[in-house]
């Protein structure tokens, strides 16, 4: 059953529908940090592929995404993971990327991490400012047996997960302890939760011991004795001065998320233009007039950011290829086919079907 908004948008009470793109909507909410996405890129060299090109291939401006405060979806994280697979056919690929990762790849953080007095402290760092990284889950450090735990732990929204994503971030944490420790370390064992490959030796040489997959948890156990260690490369001051770079970052980050909350509370309520302006501020906890007052302090309107959603979205799903045009007008909101071409044009001066006969050939 269909009816029109206030705006003169679709509004559908059919949840098999919402269900559809539940999966593909939690994507979009959560979010990286956009020097990840380079590190990927960089690493395709080895592959002698045009890493920049794929970037591009998938929505990413490799200049944007050089800029600190730089972010993107978990949705186009998972597009450039499938198109690096499909291009390598090397199922290894995360492990690739891992060796690719610098310093300054996590900016400020990664910074920290390396000054840090004990492989234990820079963990805990990692962990604690986890979300500057990524929000798709949390990192999680326990301490007991004479071992040490460290675990990424998805969120229990994400559906969709490419195991390279695994296997880049637990091989980072893997390499990036033998940079600031010594080469030759060895852990305990280590659980990944992506699927048993066909040729586990490229794991079993980065890790270098028991490697289990089809896990629970993706974890790195190291000896107690180990992780407090004292490190050659530790530098309180640096590491102080980095973790002040951190909580700006975080700071600037969480009083930018209300535009991003209120963004993914509407994309999890399809057809866009479902949610009024007075349950938006119900679901935020929020009332009305605040909300609509945080939104002007930064320039905004709750229609402004509905229109500017309506806008991005339709660009995102037409080029993706992998929705009827038809689905995509109405996950936008339109009454019919023809409302939809209009507005389409009057944002890119194409029509759906010319922009996706672009994009696809491209």
């Amino acid at each position: 059953m269909a009816y029109k908004d206030k705006y003169g948008c679709a509004t559908c009470t059919n949840k098999s529908q919402e269900n559809r793109v539940k999966d593909y909507n939690i994507a979009q909410s959560h979010s990286v940090i956009g020097s990840w996405p380079l590190v990927i890129s960089r690493a395709m060299n080895a592959y002698q592929l045009d890493g920049q090109s794929l970037l591009r291939r998938v929505g990413i401006d490799p200049v944007q995404a050089a800029q600190p405060e730089t972010r993107y979806s978990l949705a186009q994280l998972n597009r450039l993971w499938r198109l690096v697979e499909s291009l390598t056919q090397d199922e290894a690929v995360g492990l690739t990327v891992a060796r690719f990762v610098r310093p300054t790849s996590w900016q400020a953080l990664g910074f920290a991490i390396w000054a840090s007095n004990t492989l234990m402290a820079g963990f805990e760092r990692l962990a604690g400012n986890f979300r500057m990284f990524a929000d798709y889950g949390t990192l999680k450090v326990c301490e007991a047996d004479n071992q040490v735990d460290i675990s990424l732990h998805k969120s229990l929204t994400v559906e969709y997960w490419s195991a390279a994503e695994t296997d880049a971030f637990m091989g980072t944490c893997m390499l990036t302890a033998r940079h600031i420790f010594e080469p030759g370390l060895v852990p305990l064992q280590v659980s990944l939760d992506r699927p048993q490959p066909g040729d586990p030796t490229p794991w079993e040489r980065l890790f270098k011991c028991p490697v289990f997959f089809n896990a629970a948890y993706n974890t790195i156990s190291f000896s107690e004795a180990v992780m407090h260690q004292p490190l050659l490369t530790a530098s309180p001051e640096l590491a102080a001065q980095n973790d002040a770079l951190v909580a700006d970052y975080l700071a600037r980050f969480d009083r930018s998320d209300l535009r991003g909350q209120l963004e993914s509370l509407l994309l999890n309520h399809l057809p866009l233009g479902t949610v009024s302006l007075v349950q938006a501020a119900q679901h935020l906890g929020l009332s009305s007039r605040t909300l609509q007052r945080r939104l002007a302090d930064k320039g905004s309107s709750f229609q402004t950011v509905v229109d500017a959603l309506r806008s991005r979205q339709a660009l995102l799903w037409v080029e993706t290829g992998h929705l009827p045009l038809s689905e995509v007008g109405y996950r936008l909101g339109f009454t019919n086919a023809g409302n939809f071409t209009r507005a389409f044009k009057r944002w890119y001066q194409q029509s759906p079907k010319q922009r996706r006969r672009q994009a696809l050939s491209n």
